[in-house]
């Protein structure tokens, strides 16, 4: 069967393009890839439950898939196709454009065959807000178009320590959070030291800190002897006008610079800025190390694990790094030097160059080199000896995780007379106050990790008298009921629903009560699937049909996994609690004053915190926020504090 299908239904937007598919067996699709055109593009298999395992680009589509179909494949890929039952393919108008959308589905789907950087924590960047009246400096984790300059990732924390306290060592900027700054009636103690502009003080001239900002930028660019010169002509043109305290602080930034740039290794000086990219592989995993260059000085070390390499060759490694990598990262240098040749370099310099952009806003062409000689090979050398390093370090503690919690899933599935331990475990809970903003929320383990994309989280329509059971109830008629329906879609178009997968076992946050009310659910919709409940108190087991609890010894993996869980799921109700609580507060507070609608109430909120603390602030305190005039502010003051 054929089906054709928009890119919006399938995966996502992706204008004037249309996706074909088939389905079938092996043997079925093998029989239509003549029908695949010749041309440039992506191609995703599927497996029977509608799930992407795998995706990939081809310059000539036809050829690419009809590969799969070979008689002898690797062992990776064989396993691969033995599970496939969907093929899915678009044209695209180039290599590059193909190389970008499979970038864009990978990071959108992680499917389990591709070679993926791994993100089971997110990497911290260091944010620059430049849209900010005064910009901070802070520490984020994830990215946002919000007008920001970011500066990442990390994967050590002490590189993002280390960074921010020669940044406030360096360069007087804020410190203090947008509420501090708008509540203050008196300088801080960074101010009085030297540490801070004094923003606070309401005398510092805007373009002397936009200045200073500036410069924290082309450092953390790595252009540290351009942020030199500039702060030399600052003292020059102090000491000029004979203003020797400014003159005497701008000297210490210029020797606390020079100190940082003294620990730098020097590699080769006027080499322009690259980065160089160390591999080593082992099973299924590999290690990247990331040296970056700038201005002839090694500036630091970044190590990157990849999880799904099997038996790929190191220039697919480093081909599907650099992608994931790079689409991500705040600067991309003019150069970047691998240990092996990647087959597609061309498209991945265009793909480069269309991404990389200096801070004046002009785009320079990345070159791509697999250096063969002298310093660089020699630096190539330091690269690859730190991804061994790294792998020698991470396998054996990766091996034991991975041990300790296949022991713990089988010693829970022991206790609980499970025939195999579970391998997709939901955790449930529920949040409310006095029956009011009642939610409730459901967290996943697979094969005993956390897996995030799975969380999903209730609004209740159960409101008023607090009800625990019936709150448990509906979360999970409403999982199921989704789950059969996105079960139905599945056999009907091959794409599966995001509640298409039942769990091997489920546990809900209480004791016989809330186990008792989970199985009536259960047994109304027809469905076996094994259920417990962890009591708080003496963390004991309850299962159905069974008066005494279920005791797992107080230092065994197994009691530890579950208690993860309940406490993972209540972390996530109540978080989603909080959040549907302070946007009734913005709506029943700040939203009835003319002129205030969502955007002004939350950055109102971002710099009060909460309404409390806005209602005590004055009215030059609240025009202070962006967007807030004096205008604005006294309407919002005279409403807080009418009595009626």
């Amino acid at each position: 069967m054929q089906e054709s299908m928009s890119m919006k239904q399938s995966f996502g937007d992706y204008q004037g393009k249309a996706w074909t598919g088939f389905r079938g067996s092996r043997f079925d699709l093998a029989a239509r890839v003549e029908d695949i055109p010749e041309t440039p593009g992506v191609y995703a298999f599927r497996d029977a439950n509608g799930e992407i395992l795998y995706v990939g680009k081809a310059k000539d589509l036809r050829k690419r898939v009809r590969s799969y179909f070979a008689a002898r494949l690797s062992p990776k890929t064989a396993v691969l196709m033995e599970r496939v039952a969907g093929l899915e393919t678009i044209t695209v108008d180039s290599e590059v454009e193909a190389l970008i959308l499979e970038l864009t589905l990978i990071k959108k789907h992680r499917p389990k065959y591709n070679i993926l950087l791994r993100d089971d924590k997110t990497y911290p960047y260091i944010r620059v807000g430049l849209d900010e009246e005064w910009p901070r400096v802070t520490v984020v984790r994830r990215v946002k178009n919000d007008g920001a300059k970011y500066f990442g990732p990390f994967t050590r924390s002490g590189s993002v320590r280390e960074t921010l306290s020669l940044l406030r060592r360096a360069f007087p900027y804020r410190s203090c959070s947008d509420a501090a700054l708008a509540q203050a009636v008196r300088p801080c103690l960074d101010y009085q030291i030297g540490r801070c502009l004094g923003p606070c003080t309401g005398r510092l001239d805007p373009s002397l800190y936009k200045r200073t900002i500036e410069q924290v930028v082309r450092f953390l660019e790595g252009k540290h002897s351009r942020v030199r010169a500039e702060l030399e002509k600052q003292m020059v043109d102090y000491a000029s006008v004979l203003d020797f305290e400014n003159a005497a602080r701008v000297r210490d930034q210029i020797g606390c610079l020079d100190d940082v740039t003294q620990r730098q290794k020097i590699v080769s000086p006027g080499m322009q800025d690259t980065d160089v990219l160390g591999l080593a592989q082992q099973s299924d995993m590999s290690f990247v190390v990331l040296l970056p260059v700038r201005e002839g000085r090694l500036c630091g070390r970044e190590g990157f694990v990849l999880t799904g390499t099997g038996d790929s060759q190191p220039g697919d490694v480093l081909e599907a790094f650099m992608t994931q990598y790079y689409s991500a990262a705040s600067f991309i240098p003019r150069q970047v030097l691998l240990s092996h040749h990647v087959v597609s370099q061309p498209n991945l310099e265009e793909f480069l160059t269309a991404r990389g952009m200096d801070s004046s806003g002009l785009r320079s062409q990345v070159r791509i080199r697999v250096p063969q000689r002298g310093r660089l090979k020699e630096l190539m050398g330091m690269a690859e000896d730190n991804a061994r390093a790294l792998m020698i370090e991470y396998v054996p503690r990766r091996e034991r995780e991975r041990q300790a919690i296949g022991e713990a899933l089988e010693q829970l599935a022991e206790s609980l007379g499970l025939s195999r331990p579970p391998g997709r475990v939901e955790g449930y809970d529920v949040s409310n106050i006095s029956g009011h903003q009642a939610v409730a929320s459901m967290v996943v383990l697979t094969e005993g990790f956390p897996d995030k994309t799975q969380y999903r989280q209730f609004r209740m329509s159960v409101q008023g008298k607090p009800d625990d059971y019936a709150m448990i109830q509906e979360a999970l008629w409403r999982r199921f009921q989704r789950g059969f329906k996105d079960r139905e879609k599945l056999a009907a178009t091959g794409r599966a629903g995001r509640f298409s997968a039942f769990p091997d076992l489920i546990v809900v946050d209480g004791g016989k009560g809330q186990v008792s009310a989970a199985k009536e659910v259960l047994d109304e919709l027809g469905l076996k699937i094994p259920l417990a409940g962890l009591a708080e108190k003496k963390e004991e087991l309850f299962v159905p049909g069974r008066s005494d609890p279920v005791l797992l010894p107080r230092d065994s993996g197994a009691l530890y996994l579950v208690m993860r869980l309940r406490d993972e799921a209540h972390r996530s109700a109540l978080t989603y609690h909080r959040k549907l609580r302070e946007r009734k507060a913005l709506d029943s507070a700040l939203t009835k004053v003319p002129g205030i609608g969502q955007a002004r109430a939350r950055a109102l909120m971002d710099v009060f915190g909460d309404v409390e603390t806005l209602r005590k602030a004055s009215v030059e305190e609240i025009a202070r926020v962006k967007g807030i005039g004096l205008q604005l502010a006294g309407k919002i003051v005279s409403h807080l504090n009418d009595p009626h």
